[in-house]
């Protein structure tokens, strides 16, 4: 879970830079040297990246990240296709992903059979007569109407699993979409209720009926979206913890049996739960107790409806994009192999993840993957030990938890057993991916249902573009897929990739003492384990990380930065950038200081890497989407509000007073 500018002439030592790639890895073609690099970094060190990696039509938002996670598919594909067209054993790993992508990319069947694969599924709803069967139908089908229901990690005592209960039951997300006044997002609710409306109306419903029933779901779901927790009261480990006793939870939520309910939903040994936000999980018992039975078998009705769209006819596709584009501002729809492939990467994601690193991840890479975290380690470890504002308790046991980081890289050790997953070519796809979910649920409960906590468990396929941090296991990991170029080029020098992966490494590491992260203890538990004026200091300076981020404009003149909400990301970034430089110097003073090259010093080529891995462009549309809904800044945001708050950038571009990202010493952000 993560750009910069360039100038014409830097300072008296520095030459114009000549354009192209060399040995370093950097693609200097890329920059916009017209730019000061004190003025707009992003720009300077990004600004040609569009011109020469023109933008897809079907992207938002189009970037490094992005065009890397654009090659991963194309080379995932390449697997999933070459199986597809061979003559595979029933029952094997690849006559599951064989026949999978074929019923995808048959459309002819797929709109032959229209809406009727899940028209039988709402005949079943619409057949039930009493609260107590839809109860019972729920709890079969392992769907919930009002809240969200996992098996999850007790953040208290984090070597258990326990069940979990979340606010959920808004089909946009978002509580902000039903209740805020912004006229940029009454467009989006407009748009989401005609939408409903299209979905029903596909599905055989008259548009005076469409119209009723999306009517009856919008006032239910603002009634529990005034109830719900915003994005950033989500944020708070402590403020969305409460582990209670069924029966006191069945007491909270009167007149809803909670035993009753998980018996049937197959947790039938919990005597404990984990509720992380009681008031809306009441409110949403209160409704399934007393809002009228036909209102809640049309909600149940619409969830199917949704859930099915993207696995049933083109129309229902077509209508799923049509709202994609208001909200997104893609300009044309995403073809229909890479709809399959990414369809049979996430269903049957270590299958194909077994295969692409046997194809695409040298052991080589996953050697030198460990070194520079161990590096990144060290790094972080020297920083803690700097830091004035802490004092030498607190260092001690933050250095203890920074020693305890279990790291994941490239792949799991172990992988999931498909054996009893089918895949069934007689049945729809829709049908399929039901089938799907259910052997899921189980394979869930089985590992995970009353069981201790599997550190060795991955939370991401192998072969996805992204990497993260687990506060309840304190690991970081970083799957296959993104140790590729931009992020980590095995051919590239230190500059380079410690400005790239090396970041990245930092960043996730940070999340470790981030505002959340630094709320859990070494073992993973939510446990207080710094010293009162300690975490005084650190909460003054990440509230100056996040009012400073508030004053950043996303879209200039129309649209801040949300601070609070990106708030972990920003000092993931910020800590990152720190560590991976520390880290640079480190590898220099063992190994020999690296040449210049075209002008820049090892130095502006860290943070010329770093910047490449945020360039990009976006969509008004997908940025006002992110700045709502996604914990991380814009990109270039990223760029040059986290250099702003970065000292060692400013030496290695001799950023002045006057330059437009220059904020005053005293004004910038020590954190880690």
């Amino acid at each position: 879970m993560i750009k910069k500018t360039l100038l014409c002439i830097l300072c008296a030592f520095l030459l114009i830079p000549v354009f192209g790639q060399h040995k370093s890895g950097l693609h200097y073609e890329n920059m916009d040297p017209s730019v000061k690099p004190g003025d707009d970094f992003f720009q300077y060190a990004t600004g040609n990246w569009v011109k020469n990696n023109p933008q897809p039509p079907i992207y938002p938002m189009w970037g490094s990240f992005t065009k890397l996670d654009d090659d991963n598919t194309k080379a995932v594909a390449g697997i999933i296709q070459d199986i597809s067209k061979r003559r595979n054993k029933p029952g094997t790993v690849e006559q599951k992903i064989g026949d999978l992508y074929k019923l995808a990319m048959d459309s002819i069947r797929l709109n032959r059979e229209a809406a009727q694969p899940l028209l039988n599924e709402i005949n079943r709803i619409k057949a039930i007569q009493t609260r107590d069967e839809l109860f019972k139908y729920l709890t079969r089908e392992h769907d919930n109407l009002l809240w969200s229901l996992y098996i999850g990690v007790d953040d208290k005592n984090a070597t258990q699993h326990i069940v979990s209960i979340n606010q959920g039951g808004l089909s946009m997300g978002n509580r902000d979409y039903y209740v805020s006044k912004d006229p940029e997002i009454a467009k989006i609710r407009k748009a989401a209720i005609e939408h409903y409306e299209n979905l029903f109306k596909l599905c055989g419903y008259s548009a005076k009926q469409a119209k009723k029933n999306v009517k009856t779901i919008w006032a239910m779901e603002t009634k529990l979206a005034k109830a719900s927790y915003s994005i950033e009261q989500m944020r708070d480990p402590e403020a969305n913890y409460h582990k209670m006793s069924v029966a006191e939870l069945s007491k909270q939520c009167k007149g809803f049996n909670w035993a009753s309910y998980l018996r049937d939903y197959g947790y039938d040994k919990t005597n404990e739960v984990l509720v992380g936000q009681p008031e809306p999980v009441a409110l949403a018992c209160e409704m399934m107790m007393t809002e009228k039975l036909e209102n809640l078998k049309t909600l149940y009705i619409f969830r199917a409806i949704k859930g099915a769209a993207p696995y049933l006819s083109d129309d229902f596709v077509a209508e799923n994009f049509a709202f994609r584009q208001k909200i997104s501002g893609a300009k044309e729809m995403t073809p229909r192999w890479q709809r399959s492939v990414d369809l049979v990467s996430s269903l049957l994601n270590d299958a194909v993840g077994q295969m692409y690193v046997k194809k695409y991840f040298p052991p080589e890479a996953k050697k030198r993957m460990l070194e520079l975290v161990r590096n990144l380690q060290v790094a972080l470890g020297e920083r803690i030990k700097s830091q004035e504002w802490m004092s030498d308790d607190t260092k001690k046991v933050a250095l203890e938890k920074l020693e305890a980081f279990y790291v994941k890289i490239g792949y799991p050790d172990k992988w999931d057993d498909l054996s009893k997953l089918v895949i069934d070519p007689k049945k729809s796809l829709y049908e399929n991916v039901v089938e799907a979910g259910r052997f899921y649920f189980e394979l869930d409960k089985q590992k995970n249902y009353n069981k201790p906590v599997d550190r060795d468990e991955w939370q991401m396929p192998a072969q996805m573009v992204n990497a993260y941090y687990n506060p309840t296991t304190n690991e970081i990991c970083f799957p296959a897929g993104i140790l590729q170029p931009p992020f980590f080029d095995i051919a590239a020098d230190d500059a380079t990739n410690y400005g790239a992966i090396g970041v990245v490494i930092g960043h996730e590491m940070t999340h470790g003492f981030d505002d959340q992260g630094s709320q859990y203890d070494k073992d993973g538990n939510l446990k207080n384990w710094w010293a009162e004026s300690d975490l005084k200091a650190f909460k003054l300076a990440t509230e100056q990380m996040a009012v400073y981020f508030d004053s950043l404009w996303v879209i200039p003149g129309q649209l801040h930065s949300n601070g609070h909400q990106c708030l972990g990301e920003n000092i993931a970034d910020h800590g990152g950038l720190n560590i991976a430089y520390d880290a640079l110097q480190m590898a220099m003073d063992k190994h020999g200081r690296l040449p210049d090259e075209k002008g820049f010093t090892p130095e502006q080529r860290f943070f010329l890497s770093f910047a490449n891995v945020w360039a990009g462009t976006a969509s008004d549309e997908i940025l006002r989407y992110l700045t709502m809904n996604d914990v991380h800044s814009a990109s270039h945001l990223r760029v040059n509000g986290g250099l702003s708050q970065c000292e060692y950038w400013y030496k290695a571009f001799d950023i002045k007073p006057g330059h437009k990202l220059y904020v005053e010493p005293s004004k910038r952000v020590n954190i880690w």
